[in-house]
């Protein structure tokens, strides 16, 4: 494609993505596969990457960005955490650059940490990017759900801190491997246990999350509610939980949380804000391309 000016590609553990952009970073062409890192043998990266966009490739190479778990250390080059503050400035100037063996140019945009006020780490890779792409005026808080959900402290368009929440690890850790497994059946829409899970988890801001947990278990074993529906109610706890906490870190920020994320999971948290009183809205589709570009443009790839 003759207007191609930048490849993006957005790869995780488990997935792998890429567009095809213009000069002013509209998306021409796009790519998804089931080709995440777990996927990729005896570090053959390159070939995976050729046989999803060599097409592209027809009328020329474009330059590569990439960002994502691919920086991590099982991904193709690992690179070092930047600090926070950060922006796509900042992002711009710690780009990882390669030239592969077979002469394509790649810029891998690397994660961000940050210390909490008692000293303790937290990490991300690929969720800076996604942040990059929406650019918030004014400060917002940032939430984009998740294995690993982070919350984002975001002013002018720099991330300044974050915190993250196991959320959904823990979902599938209780259900499938605690004493919840017992009294849980084959999950059922029931927006209405979803809601009073949620009411649970967020009272007494968040606190007392092992105790409510196994008064999942009691209320299934009194008839309080079926079988059916525990695996909703113990979402809506953990959620509950996850968005209480963080409104601690992050009190009195202008305007609606802003949610990024894959449809079903930006609904869910759109209906935990609706019942909770919250207000929040939902990005647009393709942050991660659009912080690329934006990234890309600040380094000059573009």
């Amino acid at each position: 494609m003759t207007d191609g000016r930048l490849i993006g590609v957005d790869w995780g553990t488990s997935s792998f993505r890429a567009v095809l952009m213009d000069g002013v970073g509209a998306i021409l062409a796009r790519v998804e596969r089931p080709a995440g890192l777990l996927s990729v043998r005896d570090g053959a990266f390159e070939p995976v990457l050729v046989e999803a966009i060599g097409a592209w490739e027809s009328c020329g190479r474009c330059p590569i960005i990439a960002s994502g778990m691919v920086t991590s250390r099982t991904g193709w080059v690992e690179t070092a955490y930047l600090g926070c503050p950060a922006g796509p400035d900042e992002l711009a100037g710690a780009l990882r650059r390669i030239e592969t063996p077979a002469g394509r140019r790649i810029a891998f945009i690397t994660g961000l940490a940050c210390r909490n006020a008692a000293g303790e780490p937290d990490v991300m890779r690929g969720e800076e990017t996604q942040v990059a792409g929406l650019m918030p005026a004014g400060e917002r808080l940032v939430v984009l759900p998740g294995t690993h959900s982070k919350w984002v402290h975001v002013a002018d368009g720099r991330i300044l801190r974050f915190r993250t929440a196991m959320t959904g690890d823990v979902f599938a850790a209780v259900k499938d491997h605690t004493v919840l497994r017992l009294t849980t059946a084959v999950a059922r829409t029931a927006p209405e246990a979803f809601a009073q899970g949620l009411a649970s988890g967020a009272r007494d801001a968040g606190a007392g999350l092992l105790g409510k947990l196994f008064r999942l278990r009691a209320g299934s074993l009194m008839g309080d509610f079926p079988a059916e529906e525990t695996a909703e109610r113990l979402s809506g706890l953990l959620i509950g939980t996850e968005i209480a906490e963080a409104r601690a870190f992050a009190p009195g920020l202008g305007g609606p949380v802003v949610i990024v994320g894959g449809e079903e999971l930006a609904a869910r948290y759109q209906a935990a804000f609706d019942r909770l009183g919250i207000a929040a809205e939902t990005a647009p589709a393709d942050a991660a391309f659009a912080g690329q570009f934006r990234i890309a443009r600040s380094a000059g790839l573009i």
